[in-house]
């Protein structure tokens, strides 16, 4: 059985493999959050009809400025309740701060090379049409490339990870060491 407390947030670049590893949690009886959920749904409501990537960092900065850096903590903490859970998509040091009140939370970051990300970002279906230059861009600013302290941070964050997992080869062998994380856990 494992740990009915344990929050494990996931850390990464985009295109790394974070959702995939949020949704073979979930399947091992975690409840999801996806923190840009917050974004999106304010998005939404604001009326914006193409939901890019770029207006929801804008957001999300715009929300850790007016509330604070770990608002979208605050957010996912209150709709998790006493639930096990996986965070996807942990951007920002006050988000790490927040979560880490909490003694049983674990943070995960899953590591992958650009290239092998840019390639698998190609495949699917995305808020933009992804060319090199475009992911650069969004990559640099996802890192923390020119942001403060209410921007996205998600290099710092890697740095403080607990656990890393590397992503580089097939899904398979990311599936085995997700499961060993676990295990260890367990």
């Amino acid at each position: 059985m494992i740990n009915r407390d344990l929050i494990i947030g996931i850390t990464g670049t985009f295109g790394s493999g974070k959702s995939t590893a949020a949704d073979f949690f979930t399947r091992k009886g975690f409840k999801k959050i996806i923190l840009s959920s917050f974004l999106e749904e304010d998005a939404n409501r604001r009326g914006f009809k193409k939901i890019t990537r770029k207006i929801l960092q804008d957001i999300g900065n715009e929300w850790r400025k007016k509330y604070g850096s770990e608002i979208l903590a605050k957010k996912a903490l209150k709709f998790l309740g006493e639930n096990r859970g996986v965070i996807d998509g942990i951007r920002n040091v006050g988000e790490i701060d927040e979560f880490r009140k909490n003694s049983n939370f674990v943070l995960t970051a899953i590591l992958a090379d650009r290239r092998v990300r840019f390639s698998r970002l190609k495949k699917i279906k995305r808020r933009e049409h992804l060319t090199w230059e475009l992911f650069n861009k969004l990559d640099r600013r996802d890192i923390g490339v020119g942001q403060g302290k209410a921007g996205l941070q998600v290099g710092t964050c890697l740095a403080m990870a607990d656990i890393f997992i590397d992503n580089n080869s097939g899904i398979s062998q990311f599936k085995n060491k997700l499961t060993n994380f676990l295990k260890h856990y367990v």
